[in-house]
């Protein structure tokens, strides 16, 4: 009995270090960057709107994009680090530091491609310069978020100028939220500040609050010495987490219990939970029409979901009930 008793423990051990570690596809605005110091030694912060799953990879990279809306063809000459996402993932609001003097150890440098330089790290120039969000390789990448310190706008181009970006496809630099800023001390393409930093309140009524204030430029201060005020004081106040009111602490539990997986999917996914008593799920669009929904009568157990026949390839929102919390799950179907 003992034995089978500590095989039993063994197993779910397992099985919960794999949910821990289920890599995701993030969509552009999914996290920002707030927070970029060129100034020696180099410097950003980011945050995240959505759960991080542990050993889910994002790449920074200084590289700047061409007119075409992608990196250099023939490559940008410059280099990217790679964050891997610890063992117990991240929580939504989760401020995360790079220093490039004394880089946490979920950051590396990135190994290369044909358009990334694989011989150094994120090195931004003090003549201007970005930092582009992606996943992927610098030859096909998701772009998932821009900050440009070179411009207040991304009318530039990279093989001009290593100090130079215009806008990489699929991000935005218009409306609120955007998912890309343009922080630099003018519309010139090499209108730049060394350093840029995000200057207001860490505490949101809502997620899409916390997108409108971090991804608005107006709410930016920019410096060329990183001793102007109020710079130093603005860096010294950056929180460990985004303060968001309509997140309760049971909302985060019932959120960190449960992995919908694999995702992306081809449709036939599977809900795997930790002793969660599941009560609902709803499958919606981007558009908020609802899919499919599911009555699963408070079940504790993993539960197979075919939606193949429901959706088409794009991003859908899984909401699923535990009694009176619901936490909402990002499904990607390819």
């Amino acid at each position: 009995m003992k034995t089978k008793l500590l095989l039993f423990i063994f197993i779910m051990s397992f099985m919960l270090s794999i949910q821990q570690t289920q890599a995701q596809t993030l969509s552009p605005g999914d996290i920002s960057i707030f927070w970029y110091q060129a100034d020696t030694p180099d410097k950003f912060a980011f945050t995240t709107f959505v759960e991080l799953n542990a050993g889910t990879e994002i790449i920074f990279t200084d590289c700047g994009a061409v007119p075409g809306g992608t990196f250099d063809p023939l490559g940008c000459g410059e280099g990217a680090t790679v964050y891997t996402v610890p063992v117990g993932g991240i929580q939504i609001g989760e401020v995360v530091l790079f220093d490039d003097a004394s880089p946490a150890p979920e950051f590396s440098d990135y190994g290369g491609d044909a358009i990334i330089n694989g011989s150094s790290g994120l090195g931004v120039s003090t003549g201007g310069d970005s930092i582009t969000v992606i996943q992927g390789t610098g030859v096909s990448p998701s772009f998932i978020f821009m900050i440009n310190g070179a411009s207040t706008g991304f009318t530039g181009d990279d093989t001009s100028s290593t100090t130079e970006t215009n806008l990489f496809t699929g991000l935005t630099d218009v409306g609120l939220p955007r998912t890309a800023v343009g922080v630099g001390a003018g519309p010139g393409a090499s209108q730049e500040f060394d350093n840029a930093i995000y200057n207001g309140t860490y505490t949101f009524a809502t997620i899409n609050d916390a997108k409108i204030a971090l991804t608005d430029p107006a709410n930016y201060i920019g410096v060329n010495t990183i001793t102007t005020a109020p710079y130093p004081t603005l860096v010294a106040a950056i929180p460990t987490k985004l303060t968001i009111t309509s997140l309760s602490t049971d909302e985060f539990e019932l959120g960190n219990s449960i992995v919908v997986t694999p995702n992306p999917s081809n449709g036939n996914i599977t809900i795997k939970n930790s002793g969660v008593a599941i009560d609902k799920v709803v499958v919606t669009d981007v558009n908020g029409r609802t899919i499919s929904s599911y009555d699963l009568q408070g079940t504790t157990v993993g539960k197979e979901l075919n939606l193949s026949s429901y959706v088409l390839s794009g991003m859908y929102f899984m909401s699923i009930s535990s009694g009176d919390r619901t936490t909402v799950k990002k499904l990607i179907i390819k």
